[in-house]
């Protein structure tokens, strides 16, 4: 009996935490949507489910799919997706959490017609256009992002952003309610004697991997995760070492981190301050175009040398 009523009872504080989280980022969608139709220069497209069928997560609990959020220019040339608020499981415990976000230049955008011979259609039919151009068109490989960036939420309030050349943070000012240029042209330390992961799932990892993390461990690496992307990405950005979210079997067979929304943005921005990112230790993670909304992949993002050690251990693929 004791048995069966501990098991109710996490199964009903699981519930509640998933029914908070999932409260949470429709919360941070709402004020992100918002925020996006203040600026009068952006078509906000809010994928429902029913948006979504062709591009839909399979993989997720379908209590909790990701809060993505995907946004057109009012004059198409441009699409962007985002992440309203990475690490929406640790704001309970306030914990850092971000937002994330990548802008594609629209692959389907035709100059001469432009939105113009949409809005000659019916309002329903020029939305339900706008919505499958910009899902169609967001669906682009992380070397196409023309601009990328996270904001984190935690002691200070950043934003991190590249638009092409080079990686730059802003810090915001609460008297001024304004960020401020903080750090121009950042550049991660070309070696880091830290690695991010999480290692309780150590055990699906490959051979190859287990050894190279076992490699770090010896030489006296030490091991920060705090299971927000953007408070991990951040610190690695600064101090250098290597982020990693391999594939794990049998829970992450694809890897567990969505490709469009956290792991191309956050690559493109680390690249763009002199790091690497990759997939398998060989191929680009910028290279890899999605196929859905919510794929995910394995990601390793860093400091050059790292990067460049993780390939010296893992065989090349097939």
């Amino acid at each position: 009996t004791n048995m069966k009523t501990g098991d109710t009872s996490r199964k009903r504080d699981e519930d509640l935490r998933m029914n908070s989280m999932k409260k949470l980022d429709q919360l941070s969608t709402t004020v992100l949507k918002n925020a996006l139709r203040f600026t009068g220069k952006v078509q906000v497209v809010s994928p429902e489910k029913k948006n979504l069928a062709d591009y839909a997560d399979y993989e997720a609990p379908a209590e909790h799919q990701p809060g993505v959020l995907i946004a057109s220019a009012h004059d198409s040339k441009y699409v962007a997706c985002f992440d309203p608020l990475d690490g929406s499981g640790n704001a309970d415990a306030a914990i850092c959490t971000g937002t994330i976000f990548g802008i594609f230049e629209n692959n389907q955008y035709n100059e001469t017609d432009g939105l113009e011979q949409q809005t000659t259609t019916t309002a329903t039919t020029t939305t339900s256009s706008l919505e499958q151009s910009a899902l169609e068109s967001v669906l682009q490989p992380g070397n196409s992002l023309k601009a990328a960036g996270y904001c984190l939420y935690s002691s200070a309030t950043i934003l991190v952003l590249s638009l092409g050349d080079g990686t730059h943070a802003f810090t915001l000012d609460p008297q001024l309610n304004e960020f401020v240029l903080t750090h121009t042209h950042m550049m991660i330390p070309q070696k880091g004697n830290v690695y991010s992961c999480n290692e309780a799932n150590a055990l699906g990892w490959t051979k190859p991997l287990q050894r190279y993390v076992n490699h770090l461990k010896e030489e006296r690496y030490a091991l920060r995760y705090v299971g927000s992307m953007v408070g991990d990405i951040h610190r690695t950005l600064l101090y250098g070492g290597i982020f990693m979210y391999p594939i794990s079997t049998p829970h992450h067979p694809k890897g567990n981190l969505q490709l469009l929304y956290k792991c191309a943005p956050m690559g493109y921005l680390v690249q763009q301050a002199g790091g690497k990112c990759t997939t398998n230790g060989f191929e680009n993670l910028l290279d890899v175009r999605p196929t859905h909304v919510h794929e995910r992949s394995p990601c390793f993002i860093g400091s050059p040398d790292n990067i460049d050690e993780l390939q010296s251990y893992l065989p090349p693929p097939l």
